[in-house]
């Protein structure tokens, strides 16, 4: 035994002397991937709050973004590096510079048609870049809306769908072109490109297009929603017109829950004569007796729906909510606000719902 702990002692010492932390066996962190590497470069040049709004730090961006997405097109993180440089222009909020927005996706996309015929590019590299530009025209059409702006994006879409490789970014980009269509153009219009997408050959885009057709559904009409609470009582939505209804989604086994109930809780003290909260709880039938005592144990006092079926249940999917933590607001009307309402942003949210006309 004493020879052990003088090989662990030496060994401490060893790691000290050398700059190498000890570590105890089975706690090694495991290595990052190069494409997790290459993607904290980009994150920490795009995060970088000293740095100074100019030409220069434009290109450092997207010069960042393009190397990533043509080293690693496939990577699980390309889609959010795509959405973040097309959209770096959002982080530009001072109404006095404005010229920046327009000047930044100029630059964009002088840079994105250069990289994709440099030479060495492969084919994913093209198709990640494709997507790259399609999102950079994608922001153009939000800035400016009109006809022509999004007959445009409708064109550069349909070239990305042509474009091999293009199959793993066509869903993100369809999405945001139905938001465009949704808010800039009518509902019907993107209700109508949402029916198309239905039947499209990319499975993904399919599965896109049912899961925001369900959205579409409940913005029809005041939600409708009764159940039998926990406690025995009885809850309509309905009979809370006029009032807003946030319904909380959590689990007592999932991340995060804890968290987002004191920030609920916390946002719901400032109003709680124009706010009701609905607990709606995700956990197995086998879990009933630690749902009860976490809804003690968390001082709940709103209703909560249980039923044992964690997120299978028809009215649950509906809302496009497949975990906890979730919240889906309604407004006093009783109409489908967000099912993504952050939780640290509630307080501003009931604020705006609960004094609007």
């Amino acid at each position: 035994m004493k020879i052990k702990h003088l090989g662990l002692a030496l060994l401490v010492s060893l790691s000290v002397v050398v700059g190498v932390p000890a570590q105890a066996p089975g706690n090694k962190a495991p290595a990052k991937s190069p494409a997790d590497v290459a993607s904290d470069a980009f994150y920490k040049i795009y995060n970088d709050k000293d740095a100074k709004l100019s030409q220069e730090r434009f290109k450092q961006v997207i010069d960042s973004g393009i190397d990533f997405l043509t080293k690693y097109p496939t990577s699980g993180k390309a889609n959010g590096v795509i959405r973040d440089v097309a959209y770096f222009g959002d982080s530009i909020r001072d109404k006095k510079l404005a010229a920046y927005r327009s000047a930044y996706v100029t630059q964009l996309k002088f840079e994105v048609v250069n990289a994709r015929y440099k030479a060495g590019v492969t084919d994913d590299g093209k198709a990640a870049l494709a997507a790259l530009e399609a999102a950079a025209i994608d922001f153009e059409t939000r800035e400016a809306p009109s006809r022509d702006a999004v007959n445009g994006l409708r064109e550069k879409l349909d070239a990305l769908t042509t474009t091999p490789g293009s199959g793993r970014f066509l869903s993100d980009r369809e999405k945001s072109y139905v938001e465009i269509l949704t808010r800039g153009v009518s509902p019907a219009a993107g209700e109508a490109h949402l029916k198309k997408l239905l039947t499209h050959a990319e499975k993904s885009v399919a599965a896109m297009a049912r899961t925001e057709m369900n959205i579409v559904e409940v913005r029809k009409a005041p939600y409708e929603l009764k159940f039998t609470a926990l406690d025995g009582k009885a809850v309509d939505v309905a009979a809370l017109r006029g009032k807003v209804v946030a319904l909380v989604f959590w689990s007592g086994s999932s991340e995060g829950t804890k968290t987002m109930l004191d920030q609920v809780k916390q946002a719901h003290s400032f109003f709680k004569k124009n706010v009701e909260v609905i607990g709606v709880a995700l956990d197995k039938e086998a879990d009933r007796e630690k749902v009860t005592k976490f809804i003690k144990e968390q001082k709940i006092n709103w209703p909560v729906h249980y039923d044992g079926q964690e997120a299978k249940t028809e009215w649950i999917g509906k809302l496009n909510v497949t975990k906890a933590p979730a919240i889906v607001l309604f407004d006093k009307k009783g109409m489908f606000v967000r099912n993504n309402q952050p939780a640290n942003q509630l307080e501003g949210e009931f604020k705006r719902l609960a004094e609007a006309k």
